[in-house]
């Protein structure tokens, strides 16, 4: 069984702006996760090299995505893995105006390659439309089992029939990811290589944003 997670870390502070990323990383310990996809991370010494500080807690493989330059470093989206991470790359993802990025990394698994990709898809409807068609695309030209991790900002966000929403298919889509607004943003999506055992949220207040666990077999 594979556990993956998805966790908008808000800048690893909570919805009234406390420093929360230790216990970020006490939750994410305490769930056990194979993999994890990190959304709104900082690795600059503004805020803090935020990835890098739970990829050592976890004691995790890691591989940033840098979206955004800020200060001496970047804000962005990060991976983290238990397993050795192979043929990183960041891939820009069509925008307006704020950059988004989409994070690759692949990683052996039970015998199998496994790809994992993470992304934060914009607040503008008419980026984030284009960002969903952009990974679309890239979907159907891909090859393998793949786990695509993130926020999405947008309720009903679907790839079917090439994807699968792992909520959707443990009927918890009613299940809110952005509590104070009651709305499901971040999403687990798995290609069919997958049989999906648990969907479930985890609910800490540590950012605005709560952990979403999927638990999944390969076929």
């Amino acid at each position: 069984m594979l556990r993956a997670v998805s966790y908008n870390i808000h800048s690893g502070r909570d919805l009234w702006w406390r420093k929360r990323l230790v216990q970020m990383a006490d939750t994410l310990s305490y769930l056990q996760p194979d993999i994890v996809g990190l959304q709104e991370v900082h690795q600059n010494s503004k805020y803090g090299y935020q990835a890098s500080f739970l990829a050592e807690q976890l004691q995790y493989h890691l591989a940033f995505a840098p979206s955004i330059p800020h200060g001496d470093g970047h804000y962005g989206n990060a991976l983290l893995s238990k397993y050795p991470l192979e043929n990183i790359q960041t891939v820009a993802l069509p925008a307006k105006r704020e950059q988004r990025t989409l994070l690759q990394a692949a990683f052996q698994w039970s015998g199998k390659t496994i790809t994992a990709w993470v992304t934060h898809c914009s607040l503008n409807q008419t980026s984030r439309t284009a960002q969903l068609q952009f990974l679309s695309e890239l979907l159907s030209r891909h090859q393998g089992p793949v786990l695509l991790i993130g926020d999405f900002n947008a309720a009903n966000v679907s790839f079917a029939p090439v994807l699968q929403d792992c909520a959707l298919v443990c009927g918890q889509e009613k299940k809110h990811t952005l509590p104070a607004f009651r709305r499901r943003l971040d999403y687990v999506f798995a290609s069919s290589h997958w049989d999906i055992q648990q969907y479930a949220v985890s609910n800490v207040t540590w950012s605005d944003h709560v952990p979403i666990i999927v638990d999944a077999r390969l076929k």
